[in-house]
């Protein structure tokens, strides 16, 4: 039987210390991660404005990136469990904090060919590829060195990091694109991923050192072990449960994701940007660090995992789904930032339910099988984004219907994962 050699960690996964230091910095990446990300949602009002872009454009360009994020996860998992997640991901993070950096030049330059719109997409995707294998690789990473018991909640903590990310773009961006023009939050963003990265790098080349130096062996894969039994996942009910729960409730968090900024900017143009794109996040980083500790006391005190999934999930979609049909634009603009900062709030308990399921019913394939479940939940964000764009330009604006549309989407995801969702393993 072959063998497959990864990147060192030893048999028996992370000690204390490296499970916090790693913890720590998969969390503060995935913020990074995440703030890159947000940047252009950020500065679209702006952008549009000095390029003279239509809302439906808009959508195209910000959908683009999540064609290549979705394409990415389909391999990105099966590279990270077969040759491991800590190098793939450092390569990876490289690319698209180089990409984030270069944005305004891309497009400055791209002005001057008078067709920025294919250069733009084309960077939004090549951006989504990059940015593609990073979660992949870290539910590779946590599955390796992390046992049964402690592999949902520090992987949830991990994925948490995603909203700090947003906080941290929304606060320092509103003030950037303010003083300094939407240019300068790309540039900022990127520097500091930059630092992240020298971190990181940091902690994956001194862990392998220790490693060497103690003579402790690296993992060993059997090919057997390689092969993804993909026919008795994909026929599985359960896995496609989660899939659905997970596209719905992606598809309303990448709706508000990508359209809050332009929303607020659209109906409330005086009120302060810090306010709507700051509250929102800062309420999902703090259900989502706690969700997965929600969570676990769920399962201790008696119920099994599937109905404690189920559960937090289920609270997850339906509350989400009544906050958004309460949304109107006539209302005052305290009122809908608050129902907006509560249903983010409650999108966070998802990180507690489907977002860490994969490695409930695939433990021994978390990295593979997490890359094509995630690849659906980042479909939402071309196809949900390309689709409220259209809408609201075919409707003149009517946010009204778009904020409906995805309540309801979130009730039907609710409803299979109920019927069919599980917490047992699969494969």
């Amino acid at each position: 039987m072959g063998v497959k050699h990864v990147s060192p960690v030893s048999e028996k996964g992370w000690n204390e210390r490296e499970r916090r230091l790693w913890s720590l910095s998969l969390f503060a990446g995935a913020a990074m991660l995440y703030a890159s990300r947000a940047t252009l949602p950020l500065a679209i009002a702006k952008i549009s404005i000095e390029l003279d872009w239509t809302k439906a454009t808009s959508g195209s360009v910000l959908s683009a990136f999540f064609w290549g994020y979705a394409l990415t996860q389909i391999f990105a998992g099966s590279l990270a469990d077969r040759y491991g997640g800590e190098r793939i991901l450092y390569v990876s993070s490289l690319v698209w904090i180089v990409l984030t950096v270069a944005t305004p030049l891309v497009l400055d330059l791209a002005v001057l060919t008078g067709r920025p719109v294919p250069f733009a997409i084309l960077l939004r995707i090549a951006t989504g590829v990059a940015q593609g294998f990073y979660m992949p690789s870290m539910a590779s990473i946590c599955s390796r060195n992390l046992n049964s018991t402690e592999k949902g909640r520090i992987f949830g903590f991990c994925l948490a990091g995603t909203h700090l990310g947003v906080v941290i773009a929304g606060f320092i961006g509103s003030s950037l694109l303010t003083s300094y023009g939407w240019r300068s939050l790309f540039h900022f963003i990127g520097a500091t991923a930059l630092i992240w990265v020298a971190v990181y790098h940091y902690i994956l080349s001194s862990t392998s050192e220790k490693r060497k130096l103690s003579n402790l062996p690296t993992i060993s894969i059997s090919e057997s072990a390689l092969e993804v039994p993909w026919k008795t996942l994909f026929t599985h009910p359960g896995f496609w449960a989660a899939t659905v729960a997970h596209y719905t409730g992606s598809n309303a968090y990448f709706m508000i994701f990508n359209w809050l900024p332009t929303f607020f900017h659209d109906v409330y143009p005086d009120a302060n940007g810090v306010l709507y794109n700051v509250l929102p996040g800062l309420a999902i980083v703090c259900t989502s660090t706690t969700a997965p500790y929600v969570a676990a006391k769920l399962h201790a005190h008696g119920h099994s995992l599937t109905r404690t999934r189920k559960i937090v999930e289920g609270a997850s979609l339906v509350g989400m789904a009544l906050l958004l049909y309460c949304i109107s634009p006539l209302a005052p603009f305290a009122v809908t930032l608050a129902l907006f900062t509560l249903a983010m709030a409650i999108r966070g308990l998802h990180h507690g339910g489907v977002s860490v399921n994969p490695t409930d019913f695939a433990p021994n394939h978390t990295g593979a099988v997490f890359g094509i479940f995630n690849s659906f939940g980042a479909i939402t964000g071309f196809v949900g984004t390309f689709v409220a764009g259209h809408m609201l330009e075919a409707t003149n604006n009517d946010w009204t219907a778009v904020f409906w549309l995805t309540a309801l989407q979130n009730v039907i995801g609710a409803a299979v994962y109920a019927t069919f969702g599980t917490a047992q393993p699969i494969i």
